[in-house]
């Protein structure tokens, strides 16, 4: 288990959007936000999917294992249309 940032703490306790977007991701829920308002479209961006994963690792928030291999390649999957290039690269990069 680690600890927040003291910034990702704030994040949490205010509940910002940054940790409504972790939490979305976590939850698999991300795609279920662009549907509820069509002008919700933005992708994810490698803040928010650190953010999730730092909230896994304090276990504030429970979601896919982003250390296992199989797991990070069946989400990416899942949620493809919602990534960029920058974002792919960064879940890969403990693999390459």
């Amino acid at each position: 288990m680690s600890d927040l940032m003291a910034s990702e703490l704030r994040d949490l306790l205010q509940q910002t959007a940054a940790y409504r977007n972790a939490r979305a991701i976590l939850n698999g829920e991300w795609a279920a936000r662009a549907e509820e308002n069509p002008l919700f479209q933005a992708p994810m961006t490698i803040a928010d999917l650190k953010f999730a994963r730092d909230l896994q690792a304090a276990g504030v928030q429970q979601g896919p294992d982003f250390t296992d291999y199989a797991t990070v390649q069946r989400w990416i999957v899942a949620n493809r249309e919602s990534l960029t290039a920058d974002d792919l690269a960064w879940l890969r990069k403990d693999f390459d």
